[in-house]
């Protein structure tokens, strides 16, 4: 009887989020992986600003949940201060009609987090793990040379290595594929506070970014107690920043200044990162795939490193899975031509942002201009906010959408859940509204809203305190919000649904018996411009 193998077919070198990330797909999805950490968490880094296009990525390698007990900040959007020639200016999350928030977080624990993550879900991993060699049989990299500190050097041969070394970029450099990004040479300073202010309601929960002569800063608010204060100089030749250059940018942002307060102390040292913007081209070989900044790191005005990171660690895992289980040959182009594309827009978009001679909604037309081949009709304001969320060309979002809308079809479109009308249940899964809405003076469509408990990784038209709602309208390609017919009447409903959701951890059968008769009540209500056929659940 042959013993089965123990030889890993995939090897992840780097243990930040990208390649935590990766490990855990791969090893989720059966493969025999192992992660290599040259350092130890928890660890400081830079990049504490999350997009909410991670949030379907955390679901799936179960880490979601981890995230959001770990207590770091709420994160609803960003505000900008002299950015531009509009001196105030506000990007919403909520905007997108997808999620509401991210977080703020403190990246040593965030990245421990989804590093034991990757352990959960079954990859062998090792920190304190150098890779000393990468052999090459011509243009396939064959074979890793790794060390465990204070152990003899080993030698593995796996089916794919997945580079997600960081600016190391390890690959890359040995391959001669990295090439710098001319006129975004920065460098960043940061630390963090205690005592400091924020900005006052609805904004307290917002990133904080102000532009300044030759640099901007940030004001992150990453717990009650902590807040992240950094500044970015621009166009910078060498990495020579220090304290003083950090306190002299901050003492001379009077905007900044006024939000941070007089109480506000440093609890840690001023760290230095270099924030020269370059690509990897390709990013995919014989025998390896390169993620996050190992791929390509793009200058952090917009947020983006973590979630691009992510993105393309978790598409790796899967381009690994379909290569080493499926035998798809094809999958490493894909995945390169995919990267390409999502990082020529980022880029795109990071080198408008730059232009502090327009106004805000020269940023939104923008976003426009660069979404225009996949999507019409978006508004330029809504085109900013799903382009800075991280929703565009987001392939975890895909599948989770996807999934979604199966499931939801099947709830909303379903025959045989029973009416609700007059019925009191002990429990209730779903609670499906389906309303007839006149489109014309001759068409109507049939919509579907679905109200279902929250759920974090899931998107959602509207949230109310206890719940999430959707819609679903067969005949208008299941995004019924984007239908301006349809649109207003949406949005009715989702104010009367917020109305009703006024008690705190409600279960959905108790709310339907408290709300049952005002709900019935609106929806029969005349003038409304729609009718109510029935309302059913199980």
């Amino acid at each position: 009887m042959t013993e089965p193998s123990t030889e890993p077919e995939v090897v992840v070198i780097g243990g930040g989020p990208a390649g935590s990330t990766a490990a855990a797909v791969a090893a989720r999805a059966g493969l025999r992986v192992l992660l290599l950490e040259a350092g130890t968490h928890p660890r400081p880094h830079v990049g504490e600003s999350l997009l909410p296009g991670i949030i379907p990525i955390l679901e799936d390698i179960d880490a979601l949940a981890a995230v959001e007990a770990a207590g770091f900040g709420p994160k609803t959007g960003a505000t900008h201060r002299n950015w531009g020639r509009t001196p105030q200016w506000d990007l919403w999350f909520s905007d997108s009609d997808a999620y509401d928030q991210a977080w703020l977080v403190e990246r040593d624990r965030f990245d421990a987090i989804l590093f034991d993550a990757a352990r959960r879900a079954g990859a062998t991993v090792h920190e304190r793990a150098v890779v000393e060699r990468l052999h090459w049989d011509g243009e396939r990299l064959r074979a890793v040379t790794w060390a465990p500190r204070g152990e003899p050097a080993r030698t593995v041969e796996p089916a794919l290595v997945i580079d997600a070394s960081g600016q190391r970029s390890l690959v890359a450099n040995a391959r001669g594929l990295r090439t710098s990004i001319e006129g975004l040479r920065h460098e960043a300073l940061w630390a963090h506070y205690e005592g400091a202010g924020r900005l006052p309601s609805p904004r307290e929960h917002q990133a904080f970014f102000v532009a300044e002569d030759r640099c901007w800063l940030w004001l992150f608010p990453l717990s009650e107690r902590l807040t992240s204060v950094g500044v970015v100089r621009l166009d910078r030749a060498e990495l020579t920043g220090t304290t003083r250059d950090h306190d002299e940018a901050i003492a001379g942002s009077d905007t900044l200044r006024a939000v941070l307060g007089p109480d506000a102390r440093r609890v840690t040292p001023v760290r230095r990162e270099r924030d020269w913007s370059y690509r990897v081209d390709p990013v995919a070989g014989p025998g390896w795939l390169a993620v996050g900044d190992a791929a390509g790191f793009i200058d952090p005005v917009l947020s983006t490193g973590v979630h691009l990171a992510m993105h393309s660690a978790w598409h790796a895992g899967r381009t690994a899975t379909a290569l080493l289980r499926e035998g798809d040959d094809d999958a490493p182009a894909r995945y390169a031509a995919h990267h390409r594309e999502l990082f020529d827009d980022l880029l795109r978009m990071v080198r408008f942002y730059y232009q502090q001679n327009v106004h805000a909604e020269d940023y939104f037309w923008e976003s426009k201009r660069i979404l225009m081949r996949r999507e019409l009709s978006l508004r330029p304001d809504k085109a900013f906010v799903v382009l800075t969320s991280g929703l565009v060309q987001n392939l975890a979002l895909r599948a989770r959408d996807d999934a979604d809308l199966a499931r939801r079809t099947n709830l909303s479109t379903s025959d045989e859940s029973p009416s609700l009308e007059g019925a009191d249940p002990d429990a209730l899964g779903f609670l499906c509204i389906h309303l007839r809405i006149t489109t014309s003076s001759t068409e109507t469509a049939s919509v579907y809203l679905l109200v279902e408990p929250r759920d974090p990784a899931s998107r959602a038209l509207f949230r109310t305190r206890n719940w999430h709602v959707n819609a679903i309208a067969p005949r208008h390609g299941n995004d019924p919000i984007s239908v301006p017919v349809l649109a207003p009447t949406l949005r009715a409903l989702g104010r009367l649904m917020e109305h009703l959701d006024s008690v705190p951890d409600e279960p959905l059968a108790a709310f339907w018996r408290r709300v049952r008769a005002e709900l019935v009540e609106q929806l029969r209500a005349p003038g409304t411009g729609f009718a109510l056929v029935r309302i059913f659940g199980e």
